[in-house]
């Protein structure tokens, strides 16, 4: 399996050091610049990256990453937030996982502790209101690291959007009948600058469950 790891940001730069953590564990690794400030941007000199000249959602720097990484050959992607919340020593197990999965989903829900109050109220809003629309116990359904192929990536690719985008897909997999498990990782908030804003982002994702078909 050729794997690609898709690394979508808005706020800052990864972390160098990050990014080579990232790069030993998969094939490649794909920086998405979905509206970093220049200094940031600046920062990424002699790394892959998709600019995408302004912010589009990170939805949709996820979708134009993925579709590139399948362009240059990726039989699967590897979506890895660039903020240091997702642990890259979880990865072999993604990457084990998805030998019979298609979607692997990060499962923080092992700890909530370690989740922002307002975040946590609203990722267990989404995992049982996702749980009683596919009938299916579910998990995380807002965690952004995510190992997708096969049918989730090619049949049902990831769509455009904002962070409602991660939960229309998974929709779409469970109901479509697509393999997906999870795989728990730590719930990793050290004061890092987010986009995701609970009120705002929290109404599209209860619109998008909420949504038929």
């Amino acid at each position: 399996m050729n794997v690609r790891a898709v690394v979508p940001c808005h706020v800052n730069a990864p972390d160098p050091a990050l990014l080579a953590a990232v790069g030993a564990a998969v094939d490649g690794v794909l920086v998405v610049d979905d509206g970093l400030p220049a200094g940031e941007a600046a920062r990424l000199a002699g790394i892959d990256v998709l600019r995408l000249g302004g912010n589009h959602g990170k939805g949709t720097a996820v979708a134009r990453g993925a579709e590139r990484a399948v362009a240059e050959g990726a039989d699967a992607v590897l979506v890895f937030d660039g903020d240091g919340q997702h642990p890259a020593a979880a990865i072999p197990a993604f990457l084990a996982a998805a030998r019979q999965a298609e979607l692997v989903v990060g499962d923080r829900f092992g700890d909530l502790r370690g989740i922002p109050l307002a975040r946590r109220a609203a990722n267990v809003a989404a995992a049982t209101a996702m749980t009683v629309v596919v009938r299916r116990r579910v998990r995380d359904t807002q965690c952004g690291m995510r190992l997708l192929r096969a049918r989730a990536l090619h049949e049902l690719p990831p769509p455009p959007g904002g962070f409602e985008a991660e939960t229309v897909h998974l929709k779409r997999c469970l109901r479509a009948g697509v393999p997906v498990v999870w795989v728990p990782i730590p719930a990793i908030y050290e004061g890092e600058p987010s986009s995701f804003r609970p009120l705002r982002d929290g109404a599209r994702i209860a619109r998008a469950l909420a949504r038929r078909g």
